[in-house]
């Protein structure tokens, strides 16, 4: 089964699914706001794991691309014109989770944002686990 929606994140004035707020995509699906995305059975005890998300943009627009699970890949996007211009270039990033959730826990957000980084050392397995904190460039 496939579907396809079409969404116009900058007119979505509800703050509920994909919208725009300043120059950042975010999602907000708690508590119906998923089904404003795509169709999808939105309850609480349909749980899924949510595999190989493709978040796309504008590199320019949007130089960091989030959702959740673990960044298992990310690049540029070919480029299908010949002219190269800098603010045609689209870049990728594809995240997975491995852990089943309901949809409204579903998260993406994309846009030029900086981050604090750290690290922690789990206990007893010393795995060393990368953290990452994002927010406006002007509030880091």
């Amino acid at each position: 089964l496939e579907t396809k929606v079409e969404i116009c994140p900058e007119t979505n004035t509800q703050l509920s699914g994909l919208y725009k707020s300043g120059s950042a995509y975010c999602t907000q699906c708690e508590a119906m706001g998923f089904r404003r995305i795509t169709y999808y059975p939105d309850r609480p005890d349909n749980m899924a794991v949510f595999e190989r998300i493709r978040v796309e943009a504008n590199i320019d627009e949007a130089p960091v691309l989030l959702s959740n699970g673990n960044l298992i890949e990310k690049g540029m996007v070919e480029n299908d014109n010949d002219s190269g211009d800098k603010q045609q270039q689209r870049h990728y990033a594809i995240w997975t989770d491995p852990y089943p959730k309901p949809s409204y826990l579903f998260c993406l957000v994309a846009g030029n944002l900086a981050n604090i980084q750290d690290s922690f050392v789990t206990e007893p397995s010393k795995r060393k686990v990368d953290l990452n904190i994002y927010s406006e460039q002007e509030n880091v």
